[in-house]
């Protein structure tokens, strides 16, 4: 797996009013608690309003403050989020009013956001080099380090609006603190989309849906939440629990057409790989697309899934009874090793089960199907029904 790991990171700093910001003498502190992190940082170049910072691997970090208004053009795609609108109800305003702002960039490498294009990073791949910044650690580096700017900056002066540009997310200044003290990924780097679902008798819940926003640079491909007569939050969750999944060291993307959900039953999902033209919403790249099967919390359930009785000693104790090729037979027993190899390598299980209703088989002799899952806490994986 292979995020898009964007390289050239922004943030600007929505001012109403105030002093002016002297960044190369403001974010004096800043290089202080970064050296005391072990990450020198050497002023390249500097002047009233601007400094240029380089760090170890041609990491850098350009803050430019502005003493007149940001292009409120550019906030239009954000301010048109629903998600921005419940955050912040007052944000149209905030930006309006603004006066003055700083924008802060960090990237690995003298190219900077060039290497984002996709002709350039296509060139890249051509020639067999690995794009600067172009990994997961690096990226989370950029990340924390441009939240930490943007800390020690609303220090000085606090700001009205903090706009962060690689998931296009518009947060209050007083909020700002709290957004980036959460584990990423988070609502900071992954924005919810939401768009609107057709009712669902018998629930008052309008189904709503999620796209991602940013999940990209995690796992390469953002990630579509079919609407679901549920709290939006929790779609959001699910798609958040997805990708850390293949975050956490050994991770791995749930597989296509394989069940998500945690071992005790809570919620369940179908996961699918979907090529750009099966976007669900036209998007025209690839996805993942995840659908609510089942909520316990929430009374949901569809007529796919099914109630199952677990199949002590997995696929093992029954592949003789599901298949009578014995070659077929040993290719089953096989991949289900190979999982649960990957299930135990980030500390989980992976679980197998019998359909059936109630905690009763369906019917004497049935085939078993398969399902259950695995992550830290709340187990996420499963295998088709």
């Amino acid at each position: 797996m292979t995020g898009r790991y964007t390289n050239n990171i922004q943030a600007a700093i929505l001012y109403e009013g105030g002093d002016e910001i002297h960044p190369s003498l403001h974010l004096n502190a800043f290089r202080m608690e970064m050296l005391n992190r072990q990450l020198p940082l050497k002023v390249v170049q500097e002047d009233r309003n601007f400094v240029l910072m380089a760090g170890p691997g041609e990491f850098r970090i350009l803050v430019t403050y502005f003493a007149r208004p940001a292009d409120v053009a550019v906030f239009a795609p954000t301010l048109g989020s629903a998600v921005t609108t419940l955050l912040m109800p007052d944000a149209r305003e905030r930006v309006r009013r603004h006066t003055a702002h700083v924008l802060v960039e960090v990237h690995h490498g003298v190219m900077g956001g060039v290497t984002d294009k996709p002709e350039i990073a296509g060139f890249f791949n051509q020639i067999g080099m690995q794009r600067p910044g172009a990994t997961l650690r690096e990226f989370n580096m950029r990340v924390e380090i441009l939240g930490e700017v943007c800390r020690h900056l609303l220090k000085v002066q606090p700001a009205s609006v903090i706009h962060w540009t690689q998931s296009n997310m518009l947060v209050a200044g007083e909020q700002f603190t709290a957004f980036l003290n959460q584990q990423q990924p988070s609502m900071l780097t992954v924005h919810p989309k939401l768009f609107a679902g057709k009712p669902v008798p018998g629930f008052s819940e309008t189904p709503a849906g999620v796209l991602t926003l940013g999940g990209a640079d995690y796992i390469g491909r953002e990630i579509y939440v079919a609407p679901a007569p549920i709290p939006w939050v929790d779609l959001y969750e699910a798609a958040l629990a997805f990708m850390r999944v293949a975050l956490v060291p050994n991770g791995y993307i749930v597989p296509d057409d394989e069940t998500f959900g945690p071992e005790n039953g809570d919620y369940s999902y179908r996961v699918r790989h979907l090529a750009a033209e099966q976007h669900p919403i036209g998007m025209r790249e690839p996805s993942y697309a995840l659908t609510l099967r089942f909520s316990r919390q929430h009374s949901y359930t569809t007529m796919e899934h099914e109630t199952r009785t677990l199949v002590p000693g997995g696929m093992r104790s029954v592949a003789a009874s599901v298949e009578a090729d014995k070659d077929r037979r040993r290719e089953l027993v096989a991949d289900w090793e190979q999982k649960e190899r990957a299930a135990k390598a980030v500390g989980n299980s992976l679980q197998l089960y019998r359909k059936g209703e109630g905690g009763q088989d369906a019917s004497p002799g049935s085939p078993p199907r398969f399902g259950g899952g695995f992550t830290r806490r709340t187990a996420v994986f499963g295998r088709k029904h």
